[in-house]
């Protein structure tokens, strides 16, 4: 596995943010290089994301993080059940992770409401029609 040299002040900083966000701290790097490369596109703002939105979902005490694209309404799963995975629609990745998380239930679920912005808290909803 690749490994990475930081000074012993920026790794610190890397753990404490990672059990901010409950995430080990290589998924809490990973995070931070999204939110970096989202707001590095020339596409938006804090309060406008970019192309590339980093989301979560916690469903059933799970916490799943993806990557949401605007181009191509796309969801990729980047940490929890289904990693590495890129779907076609926020929806099918919700699916993807009920079935993983709670196989006993029905799955279908709007990736609409399923899905939080990482950026503002809000529902993956509240970007969905924003150019």
């Amino acid at each position: 596995m690749p490994s990475l040299d930081v000074p012993a002040l920026v790794y610190e900083k890397v753990v404490l943010l990672a059990k901010a966000w409950r995430l080990t701290p290589g998924e809490a790097v990973g995070r931070l290089l999204a939110e970096f490369e989202s707001a590095g596109d020339g596409a938006g703002s804090p309060s406008t994301p970019g192309r590339q939105i980093p989301v979560s979902a916690n469903y059933h005490g799970t916490r799943v993080d993806g990557i949401y694209d605007r181009a191509d309404r796309s969801l990729t799963i980047t940490s929890g059940p289904g990693a590495g995975t890129r779907f076609g629609s926020p929806s099918a990745a919700a699916v993807a992770v009920v079935a993983a998380v709670n196989p006993g239930v029905n799955p279908n679920r709007n990736g609409w409401g399923f899905w939080v912005v990482g950026a503002t808290g809000k529902r993956l909803q509240s970007v969905r029609f924003e150019a």
